[in-house]
């Protein structure tokens, strides 16, 4: 039998792997059941003889068929592994099946390793008992990580942590369960009928003779038809009230048709062979692949004379990490979170106190916090049977993690002491953004064009940049900061060791990693910006500019003739080859782009490694592209086709009378539509031409449409207003010039005003202490308990009365009043600034004294901010500095107007001070830009509406624009423009031949509203010709009359055949 020998064949290649076969052989033999033996049930029984298969049939179990009055039992079950056999149990199921053949069902009980890694359901409480399992091991696992004195034992202390930790989760939380499927909710009774009558209806099929036959097929393919209708039918009907049920804007509608968001690619789908089975040797191929061995030589570490000391990492540090750590992130294989981790620390400190810092003292990174699990997610676009179309993701231990962030605080700090970075280095940095990079490339180009000289703008691509960074590179650079330190020697044993793990069916399978960041680290994007530090400092020709984000980097160079320029720019590109193969990094010449801006009719070509790079108009540099004319042209043709298909994706979630609100659609405009069109707007929307003004009017349009349902003829005008939504040509510029103001800190010109930058806070970096020398939270109280401190208390305040700030503190010892301080601020001065500068004050007139002095202030966001090492506030910064040189200073937090005397007298004082205060100059806060701009804003968007041409019958009605909604539902907005199912509207566009209703008179909204035969049921008063637009107001502000106007469309819309005469009639 051909059957028996391709299964021979598949046998053959599973070796001694458990297999299963359930096959109809069609064969007789006694031993399953019949009563005769034929040549293919011998050939069977040889078959099982010869592969060592065992039978699960039994031999006086029910017929496996019945057909026509007939019985048989050709469907056999054959399984190889004894132990498999003894597992499983074989029965014949008597249940209605859809063919002759009749269900069997095996069970196999098999005790089998559960390969995956667990994660716990720890969001919703057990910490507790967690903790109170945990407890009874806490002194024993100190004393084993103070006890290690070599990696080796800190690295068997650093398991025996995990399992502690572990331990004590599987007792007290749930384990997560993951759903692969979600239930249909579209599938009703009604289909579940059909279903069966068509199960019926083919059993009768296949029980019909000939004659009938045809008759049953042809009543089959109908039912058949009639399943799939209605189905598809259900299937919309459940997507439709899903969508209009939903409250959540970025729900299952959004993601289903919008976010297109993929679960981990099955890459062994793709690339397994089924008759194989082996998982594992295709992992192994996957890591191989994504992880190559390194082929550079082992660097000897560098002994350095003396290790600079450091303070050891305190527990304020572990805290900060963990307080700003992401709680939704997933564990590494330990399947200890963020959340578990906070627990330990907040209830046993001395834990992760005394790990971190033996960590430290012995410069290890233990290596069970170096096993990271990989993910892989497909990358859109590439072919899914390649290895490298993938994006492996590594999910490492929290506990590694918590110190990477300790190391990276501590390097940053470093960097930032030395300035070892290059100013031109964007990427991964606090204080710099894309904004900041993309400026600079604009004004770096438009720079060299005022000066008329020829351009050439270099983008070149690194092919997997952090994936093929080498080890030895990143330890060179780390030597090359000259600080040999717990910290840099610590960071070195990160790379040491280092394994990824894939998990199978099978169980897990690991490779070590030698070379390359693992994407989910916290110190891989500082790891890449060390080495690239190297080539960014070259001291590089006048007219050459190189600037860097993370690993894009782009050449901008200028020279007065075409030869100097090839010259310059191909020297330039040999000096980077140089630096790419000593760090063995590949530059893609098919992803790299040059673009020429000059007047030369063929301008010089360059190479990389003797290819030449390809020229182009446009180059795409962080999400911009930046064309040869400068204009920005093709990067808003390019916005505008991602935002049609956007919107074309949103108007699948909502239809005419079904889907997401008005207000949940207007909600994603703004959040999603809108901050993709603006991203970058620094580059191209500072100033508008009135072609991109247009351009952008036309993509803001069709979300207005979206958001509104009017007819697609409304104008553009009047949806802005009726929806209090900004015309996007305001708000690119708007949004423009607020991010060269506070961020690029450049002077800019807004409807003739001008914004300094001077005059407004810089609040782009965060304070330069070291962390464990910023140990502030334990001098800043923020109980509610009030205990003042015998001697002198200080009593702070802020007020601001009638556009009037004013900021006090007063000193009392006891109840006597021995100081008092106050200061008049500006009215664009807020309250937490107030606030602030009486905190910063009364710690300067403390620092003065000797005495221990504690200062109290009732704004517990002021207090917040001094106590946080990442605050960007300018005061708070400077109070800080106040606080860590004069130590007899503490801060506590009052309870406001409860009855305290000195926060009393203190109040007053602060009143007091918006009339009677020094005056006083801090600058504006950075909101105040918004502020102005947007006030600015409205004032240019009511010019354009008072001027406008389009909408003036809305302009009656709404002639102020604001930027909330108005109530207005899809009637209303037809019946005010008077887009709509009217006759006027139809004539007009040439849909009808008659502007007539059909009771002869003009068919417009105020005929139907007010005096049409057909419609007095909708009936509002009809007003004389000098009060129409003093009528239009007032109803369309009343919610009756709105109600009557709803009603009124959906009856015109229903009965248009009655209203509307036809074509060519006139009554």
């Amino acid at each position: 039998m051909e059957t028996l020998q391709e299964l021979h064949s598949i046998l053959t290649d599973l070796g001694d792997e458990r297999a299963l076969i359930c096959a109809d052989l069609n064969a007789h033999s006694r031993i399953w059941g019949y009563a005769n033996e034929d040549t293919r049930g011998a050939q069977v029984e040889d078959f099982l003889l010869a592969q060592q298969f065992y039978l699960l049939n039994e031999t006086n179990s029910p017929p496996t068929l019945e057909h026509r009055g007939k019985k048989g039992w050709p469907d056999l079950s054959l399984i190889k592994g004894t132990d498999f056999a003894n597992s499983c149990t074989w029965q014949v199921l008597e249940d209605y099946t859809h063919s002759d053949h009749k269900y069997i069902l095996i069970e196999a009980l098999l005790s089998q390793s559960h390969y995956s890694y667990p994660r716990f359901k720890t969001a919703y409480g057990g910490h507790r008992r967690m903790l109170q399992h945990l407890v009874q091991k806490t002194k024993q696992l100190v004393q084993q990580i103070e006890e290690s004195n070599t990696k080796d034992h800190l690295a068997k202390a650093t398991e025996e942590l995990q399992k502690a930790i572990f331990a004590a989760c599987r007792k007290a939380y749930k384990i997560k369960k993951f759903k692969l499927k979600i239930n249909n909710n579209w599938w009703n009774q009604s289909l579940q009928i059909k279903k069966k009558e068509l199960q019926a209806l083919k059993r009768r099929t296949n029980k019909s003779g000939d004659d009938n036959k045809l008759k049953y097929q042809l009543k089959l393919s109908k039912k058949q038809a009639e399943l799939k209708r209605e189905a598809k039918k259900a299937k919309r009907n459940s997507f439709r009230n899903t969508c209009t049920k939903t409250t959540d804007p970025y729900g299952r509608p959004y993601k289903a048709v919008v976010k297109n968001k993929h679960p981990p690619a099955e890459l062994f789908k793709q690339l397994g062979n089924p008759s194989s089975g082996d998982t594992k040797s295709i992992a192994l191929k996957i890591l191989q692949e994504l992880y190559p061995p390194s082929h550079s030589p082992a660097t000897p570490p560098n002994c350095f004379p003396l290790i600079q000391e450091e303070q050891e990492i305190t527990k304020n540090e572990i805290r900060r990490i963990l307080k700003k750590a992401p709680t939704k992130k997933a564990p590494g294989f330990d399947a200890i979170d963020y959340i578990v981790l906070k627990e330990v620390n907040n209830s046993f400190p001395e834990i992760l106190h005394t790990f971190y810092n033996k960590c430290y003292q012995l410069h290890c990174f233990p290596e069970p916090l170096k096993k990271g699990i990989i993910v892989l997610f497909h990358k859109d676009g590439k072919e899914a049977d390649k290895i490298m179309s993938y994006r492996p993701l590594t999910l490492l231990p929290t506990i590694g993690k918590v110190l990477e962030q300790i190391l990276l605080r501590r390097l940053n700090h470093t960097l930032k002491k030395k300035n070892i970075l290059h100013h031109n280095q964007f990427g991964f940095r606090e204080g710099r953004s894309t904004d900041d990079a993309i400026h600079q490339l604009v004004e770096k180009i438009q720079d060299a064009k005022n000066k008329q000289l020829h351009t050439m703008i270099i983008s070149l691509d690194i092919q997997g940049a952090f994936d093929h960074l080498q080890y030895n590179s990143i330890r060179n650079s780390l030597d090359e900061i000259n600080f040999p330190s717990h910290t840099i020697e610590t960071l070195k044993d990160i790379l040491t060791d280092r394994k990824v793990t894939i998990q199978t069916a099978q169980g897990p399978v690991s490779w070590s990693q030698q070379q390359g960041c693992a994407q989910g680290s916290c110190t891989g994007p500082m790891f890449w910006n060390l080495v690239a530090n190297e080539i960014m400092s070259e001291e590089w020709q006048p007219n050459v500019h190189l600037q860097a984000f993370a690993d894009d980097f782009i050449f901008v160079i200028s020279e007065p003739t075409g030869a100097k320029l090839k010259a310059t720019a191909q020297a330039a590109l040999t000096k980077f080859q140089h630096w790419t193969d000593k760090h063995q990094l590949k530059v893609s010449t098919e992803k790299s782009t040059t673009i020429l801006i000059s007047r030369l009719a063929s301008g010089p070509r360059v190479k990389w490694d003797n290819q030449i790079i390809k020229r182009s108009t446009s180059l795409k540099y962080l999400g911009v592209i930046i064309d040869n004319k400068l204009n920005c042209a093709d990067h808003l043709i390019n916005m505008k086709t991602k935002l049609t298909h956007l919107h074309q994706k949103i108007t699948r979630t909502a239809g005419t009378n079904w889907g997401l609100n008005k207000d949940i659609r207007r909600r994603l405009y703004k959040t999603v539509a809108e901050r993709m069109i603006l991203h970058g707007d620094v580059a191209w929307a500072y100033p508008l031409s009135a072609r991109q003004s247009r351009l952008l009017n036309s993509i803001q349009r069709k979300f207005l449409l979206n958001i509104t349902g009017a007819y697609s003829t409304t104008p553009t005008a009047t949806l802005q207003v009726i929806e209090g939504i900004l015309p996007l040509h305001i708000k690119a510029e708007q949004e423009a010039v607020y991010v060269r103001t506070a961020r690029l800190r450049k002077t800019s010109n807004y409807n003739n005003i001008i914004f300094n930058p001077n005059k407004y806070e810089d609040g782009t970096t965060s304070t330069k202490f070291h962390p464990a020398i910023f140990q502030l939270e334990d001098r800043i109280s923020l109980k509610k308990q009030f205990l003042p401190v015998p001697g002198l208390n200080i009593y702070t305040d802020g007020s601001k009365i009638e556009d009037k700030t004013g900021s006090a503190f007063c000193v009392m010892e006891e109840d006597t009043t021995k100081y008092e301080w106050m200061a008049q601020l500006s009215p664009f001065n807020t309250v937490f600034q107030a606030e602030l500068l009486a905190i910063q004050e009364a710690c300067l007139w403390a620092s003065k004294t000797n005495l221990q002095i504690k200062v109290w202030s009732d704004s517990e966001s002021s207090l917040h901010s001094i106590a946080s090492i990442d605050t960007k506030s300018p005061i708070a910064q400077q109070t800080q500095e106040i606080l860590l040189k004069s130590t007899n200073i503490k801060l506590g937090w009052i309870t406001a107007h409860v009855g305290y005397s000195g926060n009393e007298a203190v109040d007053v004082l602060a009143k007091k001070a918006t009339q009677e205060g020094i005056p006083t100059f801090i600058p504006a806060p950075r909101n105040h830009i918004k502020s102005l701009l947007q006030k600015e804003s409205i004032i240019h968007w009511q010019k354009e509406w008072d001027n406008g041409e389009t909408g003036r019958s809305v302009h009656n009605v709404l002639p102020k624009v604001k930027t909330t909604p108005n109530p207005w539902q899809r009637p209303e907005i037809m019946f005010v423009t008077g887009h709509g199912p009217f006759p006027t509207y139809l004539k007009r566009f040439n849909i009808r031949s008659s502007d007539s209703c059909g009771c002869g008179k003009l068919g417009n909204p105020l005929h139907y509203a007010t005096s049409c035969l057909f419609t007095t049921s909708y009936h509002l008063t009809k007003p004389s010709a000098d009060l129409e637009p003093l009528w239009w107001k007032r109803v369309m502000n009343n919610n009756n009359s709105r109600a009557k106007i709803k009603k009124l469309i959906h009856f015109i819309a229903e009965k248009e055949t009655l209203l509307f005469p036809k074509d060519g009639e006139n009554n």
